[in-house]
C-alpha cells in the first residue's frame, strides 16, 4: 500500500491468551503431538472462573519481543529433535500469519512420551 493511502485507525492489542490459543491450535494439527496437561492446576483456575492453558506460556519482554514456551507430549517412536523443530516452525508460522507477531523464540519442553 502506498504511504499516502494509509490511514491510522488506532492501536491493535492482542492478549497473551489469544497467542496461547493460536499456539494450541497449531500444535493440535501435528500428528503424534499433544499439549501436556496439568489437570490439577487447570482445575484450580476453573474454580475461580479463569480459563488458562498451562501448557503454553507466552512471555512479553519489556522491549516488546514475544517468546513462547510450549509443553508437549510426543508419541513413542517419533524423532524428538525433528518433531520439536517442526513444532517450532508450525507455531512460529501460525502466530505470524494470524496475529502478525514475530516470535523471538519458541521453546519446546517435552513433558512425556505417549505409548498409546
Amino acid at each position: 500500500m502506498r504511504p499516502e493511502n494509509k490511514v491510522d485507525l488506532g492501536v491493535i492489542q492482542v492478549h497473551t491468551n489469544v497467542v496461547a490459543d493460536i499456539c494450541s491450535a497449531a500444535i493440535a494439527d501435528i500428528e503424534g503431538v499433544t499439549l501436556a496437561r496439568n489437570d490439577q492446576v487447570e482445575g484450580l483456575f476453573s474454580l475461580v472462573g479463569v480459563r488458562r492453558n498451562t501448557a503454553v506460556d507466552v512471555r512479553v519482554e519489556t522491549n516488546g519481543q514475544v517468546s513462547v514456551v510450549v509443553k508437549v507430549d510426543i508419541r513413542f517412536g517419533m524423532n524428538l529433535s525433528e518433531t520439536s523443530r517442526r513444532i517450532q516452525d508450525v507455531v512460529m508460522t501460525a502466530v505470524e500469519k494470524m496475529a502478525d507477531i514475530n516470535l523471538r523464540d519458541v521453546d519446546v519442553s517435552i513433558q512425556g512420551i505417549n505409548r498409546g
